[in-house]
Formats: C-alpha cells, structure tokens, sequence
C-alpha cells in the first residue's frame, strides 16, 4: 500500500490520517473527463453511491490479471495504468497505456473475463466502478448510458487508430510522433501542460506499444532532439515544436 504522504502527493492534498483520504465524484478534477461529465447533482450522487473509495495501487502491482471473471471498469485518478496481453507462446504485448480521466476494462464486457492483464506503471490511483450495478444505472439514467457509450466508442477509436500503424505499416519516426502528440493531446483534455510531459512508459514499452524495437525507439527520439522538437531528460518530455512535431505525422514520406 502507498503511505498517506504518496496518496496526499498522487491527490494535490494534505492527509493527516486514511479518514481523510476521500474523493469524491464532485470534487475530482477528472470528472470532465469521466463518466459524471453528463450527470446533473442528483444524477451523480446515485453515481457516486456505487463507486467504492479510490484504490492506492503501487507502482508494478496488478489490477487485474488476463482471463481474470470481469467485475468492474476502472476509471484511473492519478498515475498510469498499462494493460497487455501475454500469448501461449510467451509473447507479451502492450494494448493500453491509460491516464487521468480514462476508463478502461472495456474488453471484458462482452466475455465475462478480462482479455488483458492491468499494471500500475507508476504509484496511481484507480476508481472502481461495479459494471453489474452501472448497468442498473444506466436503465435508468440515459444521459449515464450515453456517456458510457461514448467513452467506450473513443477507446474503440484510439484502438483502431493504434492498430492501423500495423496494418499500413507506418515508419517508426510516424508512430513516434504520434505517440508524442497523442500524449499532449489527452494532457490537454486533463487541462495539463501540453508541452510539459511526463512519458508514461518506459522506451522499452513504448516499442513493444508501437511494434518496434527498442533501439529505433531511442533513435528516433534522439533524431527529435537533433532536429530541436523535443528535449528529454529520462521520461520528462518538453515538446519545443508542437507544429513540426504534427507536420512529421502529415508528410507524405518519411
């Protein structure tokens, strides 16, 4: 478990004990983002009602493993979740990296068991939302169920996205920026800095994310420092050419 001070770091608050560690729909930041985004008061009260207290996850820990029975969606508060696949051959493959404000654990929906494995990729913090009782309330609150749909439609879209990188075989240098620019993106939607950014995943990940190696995620990063439309220390990322940056996704060559 995270200490009080991780969790007071993780939230933007000062706890002095675990009573007072307690967030709520209303008051969460996240929550244009979320699932309360189409809820009037009263609307996100019943919401709130079935949402247990925000979970503390350490970095490395598992949510959730693949083939796991589904329960519940998670709505992450603070940190970075990845999920990923592992085949019978021992092959693991990364399908989501997921920030403040995303939903996720959508693929379990239509099998009644998680098709991927969910781990904290940093100290974070995670929503549980029971999908049986969200369900009952989506009956009965349309606004709730077309909020869900929504969401579950962006991650079908990203998914799609991410997945045509494969299938038209992008350049490596085009998935990268990409992957750059898909980070500023949502860190705008969170009200973030869109320039500032902290890179979730380690580069080893963000290759095996992309489907390439390692090493031509390092040279291409390195390719962008040359050019000046990045400058990177570890995994703090400063964007100092967010135009050139989208203009290497539109050329037509690489």
């Amino acid at each position: 478990m995270l200490d009080h001070k991780a969790v007071s770091e993780l939230i933007g608050s000062d706890l002095s004990c675990s009573h007072e560690f307690d967030t709520s729909c209303e008051t969460c930041r996240m929550r244009v983002l979320c699932l309360p985004a189409a809820l009037d008061p009263h609307q996100l009260e019943i919401l709130q009602s079935i949402i247990e207290q925000p979970r503390a996850l350490p970095a490395g820990e598992h949510l959730y493993h693949q083939n796991q029975h589904f329960t519940a969606l998670y709505a992450v508060l603070a940190g970075s979740i990845k999920t990923y696949t592992a085949h019978e051959d021992g092959w693991i493959r990364i399908t989501g990296c997921h920030l403040p404000g995303d939903i996720f654990g959508f693929s379990g929906i239509e099998e009644s068991h998680y098709r991927s494995t969910a781990r904290a990729l940093e100290d974070s913090l995670v929503c549980e939302i029971p999908f049986e009782d969200l369900e009952g309330l989506c009956r009965k609150i349309p606004d709730l169920q077309s909020r869900l749909f929504h969401m579950m439609s962006q991650r079908l879209v990203e998914d799609h996205e991410l997945a045509a990188q494969f299938i038209h075989k992008r350049p490596a240098r085009k998935r990268i920026a990409a992957f750059l620019l898909g980070l500023s993106t949502r860190a705008a939607r969170r009200g973030d800095s869109t320039t500032e950014i902290h890179l979730p995943m380690s580069r080893t990940d963000i290759g095996n994310y992309l489907g390439i190696t390692l090493e031509t995620v390092c040279r291409e990063l390195a390719r962008l420092e040359k050019l000046g439309v990045i400058a990177l220390q570890k995994r703090e990322l400063t964007i100092l050419d967010l135009p050139g940056l989208r203009e290497l996704i539109c050329k037509a060559k690489s």
